[in-house]
């Protein structure tokens, strides 16, 4: 009986959130960028069997974001990127949030990249770029932010993308970091700053699974020390 009772509770408490945390999401959305963010957009190329391909445009909730990055600090000098920005729900917080810096964001996706290109016409402050994120030059960016927006073969070959081409340090916030977040860990030149693992926010259930964010720093020169002392 008390088993069935919590079952119950459980299952409120989850479609209470969801509608609470749907109201929240529309209403900045309308604010911000004056339509809403929240459709799913799908992947245009996924293999889960091989663990290679792109996620599908999933916005974050604005709770979410805000407790992530409570945990970031941005400056005038940052130049801020979203890898796999969707239709642009973190570029929007971040406008709401009033960063100082530049803000741009790339999607591949071309269905989510034009609704965040729409709104965000009217925003001189952010750019946003529909194409590959493979051939972007990251030396012009200071903090990534991910929203797991590829699967974890594909993640591997974006990190040694990123690596072979930059030559400054840079931070990079990974939210979702469960399933590829282990290719970080140990790697020369990267250092985790912070991580948290979500069940609720505000007291409400976010999703099915807890979910992770990890904060990290990558430096080349750091890099070039460690695999020095390896060789």
């Amino acid at each position: 009986m008390e088993r069935g009772m919590k079952k119950l509770f459980s299952r409120i408490h989850g479609k209470i959130s969801r509608l609470l945390l749907h109201a929240i999401n529309t209403c900045m959305d309308s604010i911000i960028c004056g339509q809403s963010l929240v459709e799913y957009v799908p992947s245009v190329y996924r293999d889960d069997a091989k663990g290679v391909g792109m996620t599908g445009s999933q916005s974050t909730h604005y709770l979410v974001l805000n407790r992530i990055f409570s945990h970031v600090t941005l400056s005038e000098r940052d130049s801020f990127l979203d890898v796999g920005c969707g239709k642009g729900r973190v570029l929007a917080f971040l406008l709401k949030k009033h960063a100082p810096c530049k803000l741009s964001g790339i999607e591949i996706n071309e269905a989510a990249a034009q609704v965040a290109l729409d709104w965000t016409q009217k925003y001189k402050q952010v750019k946003v770029i529909q194409g590959d994120a493979f051939r972007l030059d990251y030396n012009a960016y200071t903090v990534l932010f991910m929203g797991r927006p590829f699967l974890p073969k594909t993640f591997l070959q974006f990190l040694e993308t990123l690596e072979t081409n930059l030559t400054h340090p840079i931070r990079l916030v990974y939210w979702v970091d469960q399933q590829s977040g282990y290719l970080l860990k140990d790697r020369p030149g990267w250092r985790r700053q912070f991580r948290e693992t979500l069940k609720t926010v505000w007291g409400l259930k976010i999703s099915r699974t807890p979910q992770s964010y990890s904060i990290w720093d990558y430096d080349p020169a750091l890099k070039s020390r460690e695999e020095g002392r390896c060789s």
